[in-house]
């Protein structure tokens, strides 16, 4: 009896404790007439009043399936009323999954769950990171209002979606073809090289991907040109062949052909609006220093009374090394050529009206004068000669060591157009209104006469002289084989007639307009350079 007793005790102590529990209360007033959710079990409509154990709950409010609000970690305390106010977002679902499963789902800071993940989330753009041990990658997710937003990560590759424009070309990664554009593929962690070739446009690129990484990669085939600066020739290389020059909208430019971008820019730092546009320039020997002829045309200055009323030429010089104008000054006169002497002390200008001037480099000061007989068209200085082309077709040669004119010969029957050095500085290549093309050793010693029944603006021979290019009056480039004067290709239909001409190399021709339609265009073996541009996302 009295263990039956003891049992009896026990039972009614143990009642008596779990009615004693330690319990409070949870009201929920707002919004009215919305369903009310605790750990995920519905337990009625607001406004609510809850009698719960002390302890930690997720509370959540809902005014319909996709207008709701959450509450995590809610504390009710003992013999305490805990009030709480909703406001029901709108909310779209969004289920994750990850291959492999198993991996946390997390916004900003806010674990969410583990994949594979289904919930509602707010209406919008939202961050999600995904982790799995040392693997981690994100996403950026789209939810709108009671849709569905699915989205699978592979945690074990790169999945990355290629484009092209033009779908047509080729697509080979590490060395195996894939097949034409648009493609989806997975692709191991680590770098990747990839191949995109269309007709005679052939890239490479590296793409390094890690594993969970989705990107879109695009590819665009893009004529390789040299705007947005308006370049206009003449052009040249720099003494080491290193840069491209021309002149531009606002300068002189320094390019570095791999990249296709001005890497030195040369300008008037007092003339910030870029009202004059430079005519010509030449630079020295050593690649030194570089002078530029500048017209005053639109009054950009305020010109002293003693040059009002007469064409002015202002002349910079400047040390490549850091940029900057060693030599700014204006001149009464309308110079068509210039050059620096070999020993970087003076720098000559050509003018209009027949005249050879030369300067101190530094200070400006004219130093001589000498009148030519005929008047100047184009250009060259080279090793210490200045080869001037003229109206009449006669080439002179003024040496600036001498500063005397040491040679006129009459070469052409009309105007000559342009004056070109070869790639080794033993011809010089003239072309002429005449429609003819010659080249001479440098002491003018005939070397070959090219007929060509046009007008000629521009001529120039590539680096091995094996070809020969010509610019017409019919916007036309044709290139010829030296030896035996067949045509190799024609570049037709430009936007401009060729002024100046230069064999980068011997399948590598840059064609150049004048200043009145700034343009300059790359051809490869006649085709139009066109470069491959790669972008990710």
């Amino acid at each position: 009896m009295k263990k039956v007793f003891t049992i009896f005790l026990l039972v009614v102590a143990a009642v008596f404790l779990s009615s004693c529990e330690g319990k409070g209360k949870l009201i929920i007033k707002e919004p009215p007439n919305a369903d009310v959710y605790i750990n995920g079990k519905h337990v009625g409509k607001t406004p609510i009043e809850l009698e719960l154990k002390e302890g930690k709950y997720t509370v959540e409010v809902a005014v319909s399936p996709f207008d709701m609000e959450r509450k995590k970690n809610v504390w009710v305390y003992f013999d305490h009323t805990t009030e709480l106010s909703f406001k029901p977002k709108p909310k779209g679902i969004l289920i994750v999954d990850t291959k492999p499963q198993g991996a946390e789902v997390i916004e900003g800071r806010n674990p969410l769950g583990k994949t594979p993940f289904k919930d509602k989330i707010d209406v919008g753009e939202h961050h999600i990171i995904l982790k799995l041990g040392a693997v981690g990658t994100s996403r950026v997710v789209n939810i709108e209002y009671g849709k569905t937003t699915k989205l699978f990560v592979n945690l074990e590759k790169a999945v990355v979606h290629f484009r092209a424009k033009p779908s047509q070309a080729d697509l080979i990664i590490d060395g195996k073809k894939i097949g034409n554009f648009p493609v989806d593929l997975e692709l191991d962690e680590g770098i990747h090289r990839i191949t995109v070739s269309y007709k005679h446009y052939t890239d490479t690129f590296s793409l390094k991907v890690k594993k969970g990484d989705e990107i879109t990669v695009n590819y665009i085939l893009k004529d390789v040109q040299l705007p947005p600066i308006q370049a206009y020739g003449p052009i040249t290389f720099t003494p080491d062949k290193k840069y491209l020059v021309t002149m531009g909208k606002a300068g002189i430019y320094f390019w570095d052909l791999k990249k296709f971008k001005p890497q030195i820019s040369l300008y008037d730092p007092k003339d910030v609006r870029n009202f004059d546009k430079f005519i010509n320039y030449a630079i020295s020997d050593d690649g030194h220093y570089v002078v530029g002829i500048k017209p005053i045309r639109k009054l950009a200055y305020a010109l002293p009374k003693s040059l009002k009323g007469k064409k002015v030429d202002k002349i910079l010089v400047w040390d490549l090394k850091t940029t900057f104008p060693v030599m700014s000054k204006m001149y009464p006169m309308n110079a068509l050529i210039t050059a620096i002497s070999g020993d970087n002390k003076k720098v000559y200008f050509i003018t209009a009206d027949r005249k050879i001037k030369s300067a101190d480099l530094k200070t400006g000061k004219l130093l001589k004068e000498e009148k030519m007989n005929y008047t100047p068209s184009f250009g060259r200085y080279h090793k210490g000669k200045i080869y001037i082309g003229t109206e009449e077709g006669h080439l002179v040669i003024y040496d600036t060591n001498s500063d005397t004119v040491i040679k006129e010969e009459k070469i052409h029957s009309g105007k000559i157009t342009d004056v070109e050095i070869s790639h080794d500085g033993r011809e010089i290549i003239t072309s002429s209104l005449d429609g003819t093309v010659k080249i001479h050793t440098a002491d003018l010693l005939p070397v070959k006469t090219v007929k060509i029944g046009k007008k000629v603006f521009s001529a120039n021979l590539s680096p091995s002289k094996d070809k020969v290019a010509f610019g017409l009056e019919d916007k036309t480039v044709m290139v010829k084989e030296l030896k035996t004067g067949k045509e190799l290709y024609s570049i037709k239909n430009l936007h401009f007639v060729p002024a100046s001409l230069l064999f980068s190399n011997e399948e590598v021709l840059i064609v150049a307009s004048s200043i009145k339609e700034p343009e300059i265009d790359i051809f490869r073996n006649g085709h139009l350079m066109k470069k491959w541009i790669q972008t990710i996302k």
